[in-house]
C-alpha cells in the first residue's frame, strides 16, 4: 500500500508542574504510530517542513518515510503547551508556520491518504479540494487545531467554522475531540452534527473524550450506528501526542480489516501503552 501522511511538524515545550519538556511534535506523533505499526511492504510518504535547528530529533522516524515531500524551511512552529487535566491545554505559537507545499505531490499515486491539520494551516479548503478531485484514495482527516485559530497574542481559541462544509465534502474518515467537534458548525446536538456529517458524505466519524474512551459513528444499510469504547485511567497530566497515536493506529488497522470496531478497540488499546510508556 502507497500510504501518504500529511502535516506540519513542531516543536513542543510541554509545561509542567515539576519542569519544561523539549520533544518533537505534531506530525512526528502521527509518523512515529504508523512507522511502529505499519508493515515492510507499505510504502510510506510524508509531507511537512523540518528546519536545521530542530531535525535531528525528527530524522529517526522521518528517516522511516519517503522524504520527497519535506520542505526545509527557516524555522518549524514552536509551541509552549501547558497541560490540564480538567480542560482542554492551552498552546501558544512563538512562530507562526506557512503552508505546506503540495506542488510535488501526484496524489493519485496513493491508495490512502492521512491529513492532521496540526496547525490549522497545513493546507487550505481549496487544497483538500483538490486533492480528493486527483484520487480516489480513502482520506482520513483529523481537525486537530483547525478548530482554534490563532489571536494576536499566539494563543489558540476554539472558533465556530462556519466554512466547515468546505472540508467535511471532501472528507472519508473524520477525527475529533469533544471540543474539536462542536466546532463544526453550529448545532443543537451531537446527533445533529452527526447526521448532517453523513449528509455531506462522511463515511466514519471518531469522537475521542479523553480519559473515558472514544466513539465511532458509522452507516451501516443506511442506519447510523455507533461504538463506544472505555479506556483505563491513566494518571497523567501530560496528554500531548494522544490523538495523534490514536488517529494513525484506527486509520491503519481500518485500512488493513475495513472493521470498524476492531480499528477502534486497537487505537484505544494502543492510545494506554503510549501514555504508560511515558510515564514509566
Amino acid at each position: 500500500m502507497k500510504i501518504l501522511l500529511i502535516g506540519h511538524s513542531v516543536f513542543d515545550t510541554v509545561s509542567l508542574s515539576e519542569k519544561d519538556v523539549s520533544s518533537p511534535g505534531g506530525i512526528f506523533y502521527s509518523a512515529q504510530q504508523l512507522l511502529k505499526i505499519s508493515s515492510p511492504e507499505d510504502e510510506l510518504f510524508i509531507c511537512t517542513q523540518i528546519d536545521d535547528y530542530t531535525k535531528e530529533y525528527f530524522l529517526p522516524v522521518y528517516s522511516g518515510f519517503n522524504n520527497d515531500f519535506i520542505e526545509k524551511v527557516d524555522a518549524i512552529p514552536s509551541v509552549k503547551l501547558f497541560p490540564d487535566n480538567k480542560t482542554e491545554r492551552k498552546e501558544v505559537y512563538l512562530n507562526y508556520p506557512s503552508k505546506l507545499n503540495l506542488s510535488k505531490i501526484n496524489f493519485s499515486d496513493f491508495n490512502y491518504i492521512m491529513i492532521n491539520m496540526i496547525t490549522g494551516t497545513d493546507i487550505s479548503p481549496d487544497d483538500l479540494k483538490f486533492i480528493r478531485s486527483q484520487t480516489s484514495a480513502l482520506i482520513y482527516f483529523d481537525v486537530h487545531t483547525l478548530s482554534r485559530p490563532m489571536n494576536q497574542s499566539g494563543e489558540r481559541i476554539f472558533t465556530t467554522l462556519k466554512n466547515y462544509e468546505e472540508w467535511i465534502r471532501n472528507i472519508d474518515i473524520i477525527q475529533a475531540n469533544e471540543n474539536e467537534f462542536a466546532t463544526l458548525g453550529s448545532f443543537k446536538s451531537e446527533t445533529e452534527r452527526v447526521n448532517k456529517l453523513f449528509e455531506l458524505g462522511v463515511k466514519i466519524i471518531l469522537l475521542t473524550k479523553g480519559s473515558n474512551g472514544a466513539k465511532a459513528y458509522f452507516k451501516r444499510s443506511g442506519e447510523v450506528l455507533s461504538y463506544f469504547i472505555s479506556s483505563k485511567k491513566i494518571k497523567t497530566i501530560n496528554t500531548v501526542g494522544c490523538g495523534d497515536t490514536f488517529g494513525a493506529t484506527f486509520f491503519y488497522n481500518y485500512i488493513r480489516t475495513k472493521n470498524v470496531y476492531k480499528s477502534l478497540s486497537f487505537a484505544v488499546i494502543k492510545t494506554e501503552k503510549f501514555l504508560n510508556e511515558r510515564i514509566r
